[in-house]
């Protein structure tokens, strides 16, 4: 039987997990979205529930724990396709047969485990030995090798998805000059609690085998779980607003294949949006994407994202983003505004989004950036 603190954690993570899974299950979000997060909450809830099972239904672990073998491959590919789900502007990604195959063996192998008979499944995990007979030795030998290839094929998904977010947000940096909103910065923090939750697991079977599960690694590694599930439930439904893409996020290399923009073209509609921001001051406007930029200018959008690529060389975040530094500078000299009240006056919706293109743009905070220019102005004064 589990301790108290064990079965009070798995119980709080298992009542999170359910309501996530009811909110993605009635979401507005597409279905592949829908289905990939329901997967990656059942794969969750599989883990959870192991300890409630031990204590509650003792005579069912027997087959709830090959369950777990099948939880634990679906989880990876369910992940990896709910965050491309999340970060598609043009067609899904598709479902492979590589996708599926780790969990259709693991589902085979679960089934293995179900039809042995009662004292065999009882001798594998209960008192943990191999019972005789080719089918349970054969049942072992091939759940080994699965969760060897599960830890390489885990590392390959975290590796797919960390490439995906990268392609991402660069590609919306070329559509929207407030990319906060639609960065998905959160599942960067569900990474590094997922790494930290396969750590803990990893060290949770080593305790139960050389400690006798006395390091309380268990209560950690559900803590963890919840930290995760927690963060999940909070922004898995929140859908980023206005998702238009003018190329495939899959195809960067190609986005400017078919355009007919010719140099002079380019350099004249380089004059046109540099009137636009320093005349009309377009940065102004906190929602300012590269379809408004290219309405306002008479372009079409991917000849507006050529131009500011390969003319003006940034991208159109990083363009807007140096126009409203810009238009700020005097401000913070001045020193009449607060920081979030000069970032809000220059067209920034955000404390932290100023803060960060400030000090990418003139490598200073912009408190530094005021003291730097009142040291230089009483240096000036005193010549």
């Amino acid at each position: 039987m589990e301790n108290a603190s064990v079965l009070t954690l798995a119980g709080l993570c298992l009542g999170i997990a359910l309501t996530g899974l009811l909110a993605a299950v009635m979401g507005r979000s597409s279905r592949r979205e829908r289905r990939s997060l329901g997967l990656v909450y059942i794969a969750f809830i599989g883990m959870i529930a192991l300890p409630l099972v031990k204590t509650f239904a003792e005579a069912a672990v027997i087959n709830y724990m090959p369950l777990l073998l099948f939880m634990l491959l679906v989880l990876p590919p369910a992940l990896y396709h709910y965050i491309a789900a999340k970060t598609a502007m043009a067609s899904p990604v598709q479902i492979l047969w590589r996708d599926k195959a780790l969990p259709l063996i693991g589902g085979v192998v679960c089934l293995g485990f179900w039809i042995l008979p009662a004292q065999a499944k009882k001798t594998l995990f209960i008192t943990g030995e191999l019972p005789p007979g080719v089918l349970p030795i054969a049942l072992t030998v091939t759940t080994f090798a699965l969760i060897m290839i599960w830890l390489i094929a885990s590392f390959l998904y975290l590796v797919a998805i960390l490439r995906r977010l990268t392609a991402y947000r660069a590609h919306i940096r070329q559509l929207y000059s407030d990319v906060e909103k639609r960065d998905l910065r959160w599942v960067d923090v569900m990474i590094v609690l997922l790494v930290l939750i396969w750590a803990v697991g990893a060290f949770s079977l080593a305790d139960d085998n050389l400690a006798g599960g006395t390091l309380f690694v268990e209560e950690l590694f559900l803590a963890l779980i919840a930290g995760g599930l927690l963060s999940l439930n909070f922004f898995a439904p929140i859908t980023s607003p206005e998702l238009t893409s003018v190329a495939e996020i899959d195809a960067p290399d190609h986005k400017y294949a078919r355009s007919a923009l010719t140099d002079d073209h380019a350099a004249k509609l380089a004059a046109r949006v540099e009137t636009a921001m320093r005349t009309d001051t377009l940065y102004l406007d906190p929602s300012l994407s590269l379809q408004k930029l290219s309405r306002h200018v008479g372009a079409l959008p991917n000849q507006v994202s050529q131009t500011l690529n390969q003319e003006i060389g940034a991208s159109f975040f990083d363009y807007v983003a140096r126009w409203r530094i810009g238009a700020s500078k005097p401000l913070i000299m001045a020193g009449d505004l607060s920081v979030l009240a000069v970032a809000l006056e220059v067209g920034f919706n955000s404390r932290s989004a100023f803060y960060k293109a400030f000090k990418r743009e003139t490598g200073m905070t912009p408190k530094g950036y005021q003291n730097a220019g009142s040291s230089q102005l009483m240096t000036q004064r005193s010549k």
